[in-house]
């Protein structure tokens, strides 16, 4: 499976450890180049506008990538916008794993956490995967689903972000009989019983399910 790996432009504070993850392909999407650079990461391809770094910051990042694409700062898309794009279209991902989406600017972050709604195709929506440091969000198109839990992630909630139909929980500390969501709802607070798999399914919409730690 290729990984293409996103650096958004985050608060720097919810950014995970990346001292396992040099080597690996990334996109670095405006400031979140520079997050890379810092950590000795050279992404492949750089892309925005670079609004968010001074003419020095930035004259580093060209001497350093070789791959740069350079958006106008009027655009109808965000620049995680244009590296969620690239990873797909140019880098065919199989999955994306983006990091550096929360914790910034309000308004980012939920043009963030609603990136799989802007995919073309719906069977791309569960490449998609947000991590930070206190959480791993994932995103789940209709089908049956089982989840495992990830080490030291305590609690697991569930997000519809459109309406979702006959949508279930089993397996969890708190289950939920077949319930037709009409808006958005945080079915939050949730647990897996020990180490036991939490199985869920919906037939409509778009589901993003969280995992976090306390």
């Amino acid at each position: 499976m290729k990984t293409v790996r996103l650096m958004l432009g985050g608060n720097t504070t919810n950014i995970p450890d990346l001292t396992m993850l040099h080597g690996k392909t990334w996109i670095g999407a405006d400031h979140g180049n520079l997050v890379l650079l810092e950590q000795n990461i050279v992404p492949q391809i750089s892309v925005g506008d670079f609004d968010s770094l001074t003419p020095l910051e930035k004259n580093l990042m060209e001497l350093q990538v070789n791959d740069i694409r350079y958006a106008n700062a009027i655009k109808d898309y965000t620049d995680s916008q244009l590296a969620l794009d690239i990873a797909l279209t140019d880098l065919k991902a199989q999955q994306i794993l983006i990091y550096g989406a929360t914790g910034g600017r309000l308004d980012h972050e939920l043009v963030n956490l609603l990136l799989p709604l802007d995919l073309s195709s719906e069977s791309d929506i569960g490449r998609l995967k947000i991590i930070d440091r206190q959480n791993v969000i994932s995103y789940f198109t209709p089908g049956r689903y089982t989840l495992t839990k990830i080490a030291d992630m305590d609690y697991l909630a569930f997000v519809n972000l459109v309406p979702v139909n006959n949508f279930t929980i089993q397996g969890a500390k708190y289950p939920l009989k077949s319930t037709n969501l009409a808006r958005p709802i945080s079915f939050a607070s949730n647990e897996f019983v020990g180490y036991a798999p939490v199985d869920f399914a919906f037939t409509d919409g778009v589901m993003a399910v969280i995992q976090s730690r306390g």
